[in-house]
């Protein structure tokens, strides 16, 4: 029994040389492989770790965003039908009047400084004839979010300003001392579709 126990300590021991042997040569073939190939690796390195920071420096970024994002508000969407018998423009024709109205509201003076072009305005609200032609202009302008006299544009701006309805847009845009004859126009149209002003 003796004998036998110590032929296979030596086969274990022998396997095991072999296999340090092997694992030695293995690593040795990996490393020389390495060293050879070592600008390939550390290009590949870079690249992975540079999209990583990309990554991350995106995500700060939209938290950055989410906390500067204002908070919900309640606000009742309003149910806004127009009589089809009772229009004048086509819906086509309330989408392009609503962009009308949101360029005059988001025009600029000479120097840049936010202005309200009330000719254009009151072009546009000649062409709205009845009440439900202003609820298709009303639902084609939909909510546009304002900040400081207008349509945000800087990222923070974007992020902090809320987002109003045409009536709030026109209320705030035309002053009813300054402007008497076009704020009376958009009052009486407002009205006509059964909406207050």
């Amino acid at each position: 029994m003796k004998k036998k126990k110590s032929l296979s300590n030596k086969v274990g021991k022998i396997a095991t040389k072999e296999n340090v042997k092997k694992t030695i040569k293995k690593a040795n073939e990996t490393s020389s492989f390495i060293i050879e190939n070592k600008n390939a690796f550390l290009l590949g390195t870079g690249v992975i770790l540079g999209i990583l920071a990309i990554r991350e420096i995106k995500k700060s970024f939209q938290r950055v965003g989410e906390a500067f994002e204002s908070e919900a508000v309640d606000f009742i969407e309003p149910e806004i039908t127009p009589a089809t018998n009772n229009l004048t423009i086509s819906s086509q024709e309330s989408v392009n009047l609503a962009k009308s109205l949101l360029d005059a509201m988001n025009a600029t003076t000479f120097i840049g400084l936010p202005a309200t072009d009330e000719q254009k305005i009151a072009d546009v609200f000649k062409k709205i004839q009845t009440g439900d032609d202003f609820k298709l202009v009303f639902n084609a302008f939909a909510k546009r979010k304002r900040f400081a006299g207008g349509t945000p544009t800087s990222y923070v701006a974007k992020k902090t300003a809320e987002a109003y309805d045409l009536i709030y847009w026109l209320k705030a845009e035309v002053d009813p001392f300054w402007d008497e004859t076009l704020y009376n126009t958009i009052k009486h149209r407002v009205e006509s579709a059964g909406l207050i002003f």
